[in-house]
């Protein structure tokens, strides 16, 4: 009968699990780990957060900012040409030119740029929204005083918008244009001082010719209207965004001097 040696298993005898102190220097260098992990995943999340809430600010200031902007721009529009047509300027229907286009700033004014010019947290403007030439409208519902007559204005850190009468001081059809999760810190605006007002050609026999505007006659004002906006965030004053706009009136306003 063979014989048969068995060899001793190398394992045996070495074969163990870790220690107590093994496994909790594991659990301390693996929680170690972990909250490094954590640590930065929630950095990365603030982050991102803080960059939504700065866009989000962002975004509702250009776009308030942006609607004040194009209405201001299309204050003093008027079709002013009459019904059977004109050739000349003096075929102009300047009655209701200067119905149109006057922009008059109200409420809480200051110079605080000391440039001359005050700055004020309301701005009130007209145009001929119908396009019937006429102020107030004369379509087929006609029109009250008021109508056709825009502002805007600051009021509890918000901008609302008045398209009922058109009025800064007072009011009737005020509404807001930003949301609670805004706070405006400042709105103004600025009849830019190197805005003009000069005497144009209208046949009238008190013009001189000298480019003046005097009383009686018709004259032009060019205007430019300089915007500050400013806010934050209502859960976190730290987000603010300010913004200027320096905004050209296209539409330049005839009228005849008193």
């Amino acid at each position: 009968m063979p014989l048969i040696i068995k060899s001793p298993n190398p394992l045996r005898g070495r074969a163990r699990g870790f220690s107590l102190v093994e496994l909790l220097i594991g659990l301390a260098v693996g929680s170690l780990i972990l909250a490094g992990a954590i640590t930065v995943f929630a950095k990365i999340s603030f982050s991102g957060i803080e960059n939504v809430r700065m866009v989000r600010l962002n975004e509702q200031l250009r776009s308030t900012l942006g609607t004040i902007s194009r209405e201001i721009q299309r204050a003093g529009y008027v079709d002013a040409w009459p019904a059977a047509g004109g050739t000349s300027f003096d075929d102009l229907g300047f009655a209701a030119m200067g119905g149109f286009g006057v922009i008059s700033l109200g409420g809480t004014c200051a110079d605080g740029d000391g440039d001359g010019a005050v700055e004020c947290d309301c701005i009130a403007y007209s145009y001929d929204e119908d396009k019937d030439g006429a102020f107030p409208p004369t379509g087929p519902a006609g029109g009250v005083l008021g109508d056709e007559n825009f502002a805007f204005r600051l009021n509890a850190n918000a901008i609302e918008r008045d398209t009922v009468d058109g009025k800064c001081a007072g009011g009737v059809g005020w509404a807001d244009m930003t949301d609670g999760e805004v706070l405006i810190t400042a709105l103004t605006f600025e009849l830019d001082p190197g805005s003009t007002d000069v005497e144009v050609g209208d046949g009238a026999a008190v013009r001189n010719n000298d480019g003046v505007c005097d009383v009686g006659e018709t004259c032009l004002a060019r205007r430019k209207i300089n915007i500050v906006l400013e806010g934050q965030l209502t859960a976190d004053a730290a987000f603010t965004v300010r913004l200027r706009d320096a905004v050209k009136v296209r539409n330049d306003h005839y009228y005849v001097k008193p």
